[in-house]
C-alpha cells in the first residue's frame, strides 16, 4: 500500500466540478466502521455543474428535501437513490447556492478491515451503487462534512501517481438534452475496476 495523506483542504473542494472530477482519481475513500478502514481507491467519476446542467438534480436551481445537500460549500456528502434501491454517493463542489457535485462511479477496494484474510477483486466497487452498497454509505451519510469526518473521508497520495485518463460523456442520463453529450465523466484508463456502461 502507497503512503497517504488526508484530503482536508476546504479549496479542492471549492474548485468547479469538472475539475474535482478529474483530480479525484487516484485518490481513495475511506470509511471506517466499527474502529476498522475500508480504503477505496477513485476510478471513474462523473461532474454535474450548476444550475445549468439539465443532467444535474439541482437543475434551474430547483431545491427540495431530496438535493438541498447539493447547494451546499463543497466537502460534504451528497447522497441519493436511484432505482429505489441503489445509493449514489457525491461529492459536493463549488460554492455555496450552486450546485455542484461528482458521482463516484466506481473504485477499487484495496484495504478492508472488516472482512478476514481480504483480497481484493475489480468488481466490488465497480458501479455507483456497489460502490455505496460496499463501504455502507446511505441516506443517514447526506451532509456529512467529508473534510472534518472521521468515518468517511478522503485520502491521497504523499506522492501521486501518474496514470493516463479517458474522457467522456456521462452514462445513463437519457433525460438530459443539452448536456447530454457533455464530456463530464473520467477514468483511469485501461482499470479493471471501471464500471461497465
Amino acid at each position: 500500500m502507497v503512503n497517504l495523506v488526508p484530503l482536508r483542504d476546504p479549496v479542492f473542494f471549492s474548485q468547479n466540478a469538472v475539475l474535482v472530477a478529474q483530480q479525484l482519481l487516484g485518490k481513495y475513500l475511506v470509511r471506517i466502521i466499527d474502529g476498522k478502514k475500508i480504503n477505496c481507491k477513485i476510478v471513474e467519476t462523473e461532474a454535474y455543474d450548476g444550475p445549468t446542467d439539465d443532467a444535474n438534480h439541482g437543475f434551474n436551481n430547483k431545491r427540495s428535501l431530496r438535493n438541498e445537500t447539493l447547494f451546499w460549500q463543497g466537502g460534504y456528502a451528497h447522497i441519493f437513490m436511484i432505482y429505489g434501491m441503489y445509493f449514489c454517493f457525491n461529492i459536493v463542489t463549488d460554492q455555496t447556492d450552486y450546485p455542484s457535485a461528482v458521482l463516484l462511479r466506481a473504485g477499487e477496494i484495496v484495504v478492508d478491515e472488516t472482512t478476514p484474510n481480504f483480497v481484493s477483486k475489480p468488481n466490488l466497487a465497480n458501479g455507483p451503487g456497489k460502490l455505496s452498497r460496499y463501504l455502507k454509505i446511505n441516506k443517514t451519510d447526506d451532509g456529512l462534512n467529508l473534510i472534518k469526518s472521521s468515518t468517511l473521508y478522503l485520502e491521497q497520495e504523499a506522492i501521486p501517481s501518474v496514470f493516463d485518463i479517458t474522457t467522456t460523456s456521462r452514462v445513463n442520463i437519457d433525460y438530459a438534452t443539452n448536456f447530454k453529450l457533455k464530456p463530464y465523466r473520467f477514468y483511469i484508463t485501461n482499470h479493471k475496476a471501471v464500471s461497465k456502461k
